[in-house]
């Protein structure tokens, strides 16, 4: 037989002694680790002759010679590793002395202490190993696998296990890392509470599974995962006592993953201490994907923070270079990837003004929708799903992006899009500020004509701004009004009525300018011809005006003149065309012509209008002048232009008993309708209590 074993000396030589012992697995193995031959097993299988305490030679061990073998068995106890109790036993062919018995117990206690300390040592050197990969790398993946690999070495009794991530998204533990699997382990991917994984999991408590175990706890796995495991243990037909254990992954209260380690080939029975230093790993793990997903999100962070100064640069560069709105529009397109548009309400104008997105939406009612909306909205039109992105000024909507949504936007598109309406916002705050002092300067000119002391001055003044004072011309007053709004708010509108007067009238010679509330015209026309095409023009804004979710829109028309001595004239009576539509409460735009007698009456106080009409009309309004209807029958009369026939009809009656009503109004009243003063009073009446 080949010398294998512990050397002892003797009075005869030194000879080797085959020893071997049997371990917690209740299956014997060679003290060096070397494999069991068949005359080993022919030799330890007769195992009747164990020592017992009638064979005790010393206190600290027990001990038989077995002749039918030539064994010599001993019995004793170590305290490394823990107590554990010890069976070696050595093909001496004789009896033993005491001596040499008490050598030999010494040497596999030594060689028992020296194996432990070697696996003390192993299993530091994994644990300093899976703390160095903790500071060493951020690679996750790598990292793992790293901690996988270590913990196989500090728990010699498995020999392959992977480690499961939970992905919230898809609600399933997910494989990352592995020792020993095959690449089928990859597919494997769990529901809560499947499998080891998903009850360990699921319980938050590590265990330990013995092969019937192991087996139930695997019975639920779905069978395309059982596929995937099963391709990826190899060999575990041919040895069918399949140990696991397996421990949550959990960082404080929160539960990553699940670490699962399996015994397929070795024998050693898992305890405890190899469940608690398998946790030990798990938290190394839980520390390591701790440590990896702080340091993405912090690069993450830091990729953003760098791209999002990037924006403000291009912007920043934009702004000193005072690019056009066009530009701005062009550069966020580029940038975002997206096509997009940019809307100005305040002049109803497209960003650039002829793109394919543009085209689709200028006919929409989108600027309607949006025109009171200050935060991002995504939205179909057109069969065009769009987002939209406002540009205020000082909480008010003054015009926004429109993006055309290929794709979802990314944070990084919303930073884009918030630097751009910051840009357009400045330059169109800007353009409305030189605006304003443009409108004031006119308004000032306008007051000096209305005094019109210098006309010389005035006369080259005019030219500045946009008047022939050689020709005719007339004013015209326009007024938002009806609601009430805030100042920003109507200026938004003011200056949406001045961009829709500006497109209409072109190149027309007019001066125009907003002041408060008001709008004012004054425009050249040489004949009364191109005054009504001028008004037409005028009544056309209006008009498209009153299909606006915005301020009642009216306004009044002066006479045409010819000379600047007559600026105040006009302005006067656009004025007063605009009080007559504001008393009648009605929108739309009248000139001062068209007014008629109600001229005569728009001085006149509202509450001695209605006195007048009340003093009328009272005795027609008693019980009983109700009863037959007579003042019904009066204003029919009147509206009829006193036809006897027109007011019979109208009234459902006959001509008679319209004679006969007509004689009673004459004497409710005390009047004879005959008599042009009386009637011209009750015409009067009539008109003004239709009017006002």
């Amino acid at each position: 037989m080949e010398q294998r074993g512990i050397t002892m000396c003797r009075s005869d030589g030194a000879l080797t002694y085959h020893v071997w012992i049997l371990e917690s697995t209740e299956d014997w193995v060679h003290l060096y680790g070397e494999p069991l031959i068949d005359s080993d097993k022919k030799i330890l299988s007769n195992e009747d002759t164990w020592p017992n305490s009638s064979c005790i030679e010393s206190s600290n061990y027990a001990t038989c010679y077995n002749p039918h073998t030539g064994n010599q068995l001993f019995l004793f106890e170590t305290e490394v590793p823990k107590s554990t109790l010890v069976r070696a036993c050595i093909l001496s062919g004789r009896t033993l002395s005491k001596l040499e018995s008490d050598h030999f117990v010494l040497q596999v206690r030594y060689l028992l202490l020296q194996q432990a300390i070697e696996r003390h040592w192993q299993e530091n050197d994994a644990w300093l190993e899976g703390l160095h990969s903790l500071t060493s790398m951020l690679e996750l993946n790598e990292l793992l696998h790293n901690i996988m690999h270590n913990a196989l070495i500090a728990i010699p009794a498995v020999d392959r296990g992977f480690l499961m991530l939970y992905d919230a998204e898809t609600q399933k533990l997910v494989p990352k890392a592995s020792i020993g699997m095959g690449p089928s382990i990859y597919d494997f991917k769990t529901n809560l509470g499947e499998g080891v994984g998903g009850k360990v999991f699921q319980d938050g408590v590590g265990h330990i599974y013995n092969t019937e175990q192991a087996f139930e706890a695997i019975s639920n796995i779905q069978a395309n995962n059982m596929k995937s495991l099963m391709a990826s243990m190899e060999n575990t037909e041919a040895n069918p006592h399949l140990m696991a254990m397996a421990v949550p992954v959990r960082m404080n209260k929160d539960k990553l993953g699940v670490m699962i380690v399996h015994q397929i080939n070795k024998k050693k029975k898992l305890t405890n201490d190899d469940l608690r230093r398998l946790q030990g790993f798990a938290d190394q793990a839980a520390i390591a994907i701790t440590n990896a997903r702080l340091f993405s999100d912090l690069r993450k962070t830091n990729e953003y923070l760098v791209k999002r100064n990037h924006i403000h640069e291009v912007f920043t560069k934009l702004s000193l270079k005072d690019s056009d709105l066009i530009m701005v529009a062009k550069t966020v397109e580029q940038m975002i990837n997206l096509p997009v548009s940019l809307f100005d309400m305040t002049k109803n104008e497209w960003y650039p003004h002829y793109t394919p997105l543009s085209r689709r939406l200028m006919d929409t009612n989108l600027p309607k929708k949006w025109e009171n909306c200050v935060e991002p909205l995504t939205v179909t039109t057109n069969e065009t799903f769009v987002h939209l992105y406002p540009i205020v000024n000082d909480g008010v909507p003054i015009g926004y992006f429109v993006v055309d949504l290929h794709r979802s936007l990314r944070p990084l598109d919303t930073v884009v899009l918030e630097q751009g309406s910051a840009l357009v916002a400045l330059k169109m705050v800007n353009t409305y500020s030189m605006t304003d002092m443009y409108y004031k300067q006119c308004y000032e000119f306008f007051n000096e004509l209305l005094q019109y002391r210098e006309p010389n001055l005035l006369a080259s003044k005019s030219r500045d701004f946009g008047l022939s004072p050689d020709k005719p011309l007339f004013v015209t007053v326009l007024q938002l009004s009806g609601k009430a709004q805030v100042v920003k708010k109507r200026e938004t509108h003011q200056r949406m009525l001045i961009a829709a007067l500006l497109k209409e009238l072109g190149s027309l010679e007019y001066l125009l300018f907003g002041f408060h509330d008001k709008v004012t015209i004054i425009m050249n026309a040489t004949t009364e011809s191109l005054q009504e095409v001028l008004i037409k023009k005028l009544e056309k804004v209006v008009k498209l005006w009153t299909n606006k979710d915005a301020p009642i829109l009216r306004g009044g028309i002066g006479r045409l003149y010819s000379g600047l001595e007559h600026v105040a004239r006009s302005s006067e009576e656009a004025n007063k065309s605009l009080a007559y539509l504001l008393s009648r409460e009605t929108p739309g735009i009248i000139s001062y012509e068209s007014i008629g007698i109600n001229r005569l009456f728009l001085n006149q106080q509202t509450e001695d209008i209605d006195q007048f009409i009340q003093e009328v009309f009272a005795p027609l309004q008693s019980p009983k002048a109700q009863s037959s209807d007579l003042e019904l029958t009066l204003r029919t009369y009147i509206a009829a232009n006193r036809s006897i026939s027109d007011t019979a009809e109208r009234l459902h009656i006959h001509q008679n008993t319209l004679y006969h009503r007509i004689r009673k109004i004459e004497e409710a009243l005390a009047v004879d309708l005959n008599d042009s003063n009386v009637w011209l009073k009750l015409l009067l009446a009539y008109h003004l209590s239709e009017t006002y």
